[in-house]
């Protein structure tokens, strides 16, 4: 597990709440488990409910407490380990991962929940959303999207691998600036979404610790 170095507030709230984080994201995937096995499989890949038992397995294959990758990911594609970095001269820190690259390409929802806010093209957040999930009370934001909501809007229910929206370069200081910015937050207090996160081996590169 990544814990983030430093001694801020900020930072020590994480590392006391990463924990928390694991168990109640276990929990969930626990449960999805359970149904998934007692839900069977169907007679042939005809068969109605197919494509639901494919897509169940798929998620299954996210080991336990862990969050599925929120970007069909690209070639280039490659994670800056920059949760807890200075911004804006050291007066705060930044409550995310970005993940680089993969222009254009789908953006998932990595719990079933609620998108309780869009976020419009103003300031340095661009498009985006907020996920919510009730059931373990964790805020997953959304940042730098493209402008289609991909005919979602505020309010609504969505499943864990939803398409919620594509990578884009909003709010970034560079239209070629292509990265989703993620952030986990349990009782919407920043974590580490990094430790938390699904990373195929074949998939995104990670930075060194950035801090």
């Amino acid at each position: 597990m990544i814990v983030p170095s430093g001694s801020g507030p900020a930072l020590r709230r994480a590392r006391s709440t990463v924990a928390a984080v694991l168990v109640c994201v276990g929990a969930v995937w626990a449960g999805s488990l359970v149904q998934a096995q007692s839900a069977g499989a169907p007679a042939s890949l005809t068969a109605p409910g197919s494509a639901l038992v494919q897509a169940e397995r798929l998620r299954l294959r996210v080991p336990p407490g862990m969050l599925p990758f929120p970007v069909d990911a690209g070639s280039d594609c490659y994670i800056l380990d920059n949760f807890g970095d200075g911004r804006s001269g050291g007066t705060r820190l930044h409550e995310g991962v970005d993940i680089m690259g993969s222009a254009g390409r789908a953006v998932t929802a990595v719990v079933d929940g609620t998108l309780t806010k869009r976020y419009t093209n103003t300031g340095t957040a661009g498009w985006g959303w907020t996920l919510y999930d009730g059931a373990t009370d964790i805020t997953y934001k959304y940042f730098h999207l493209t402008a289609d909501p991909n005919g979602l809007a505020q309010g609504a229910r969505v499943s864990r691998g939803d398409v919620i929206g594509y990578v884009g370069s909003s709010g970034t200081s560079s239209p070629d600036n292509f990265h989703l910015h993620f952030e986990v937050r349990p009782g919407n207090v920043a974590v580490d979404p990094l430790p938390l996160l699904f990373v195929e081996p074949t998939g995104c590169g990670v930075s060194p610790p950035i801090r």
